[in-house]
């Protein structure tokens, strides 16, 4: 059996955040992995991206997601900036 993994849970007026670690890519991918189901049935997900480059400015963008290709796209993009991200720590 696998060590517990850390989730933060943050209820704020009408957001429901999820806080998962940046080392902990599987679970990264199993959340994206089920908004890519929730897609698949039809839905659409407006996505508010925001990171900090390696220059220290923050980068913003509002993704439009109506497709599981679309999770696809968004699950390579994501590997990608946590795997800098690791790398600068």
């Amino acid at each position: 059996m696998k060590a517990p993994r850390d989730v933060g849970v943050s209820i704020q007026d009408r957001f429901f955040t999820l806080d998962v670690g940046i080392e902990d890519e599987e679970l990264i991918m199993s959340l994206l992995a089920g908004l890519a189901l929730y897609v698949r049935k039809g839905n659409t997900l407006k996505v508010r991206l925001s990171y900090v480059t390696f220059s220290g400015s923050q980068e913003i963008m509002t993704k439009f997601i109506s497709k599981t290709e679309h999770v696809g796209e968004w699950s390579k993009e994501t590997k990608q900036i946590l795997s800098a991200l690791k790398k600068k720590r």
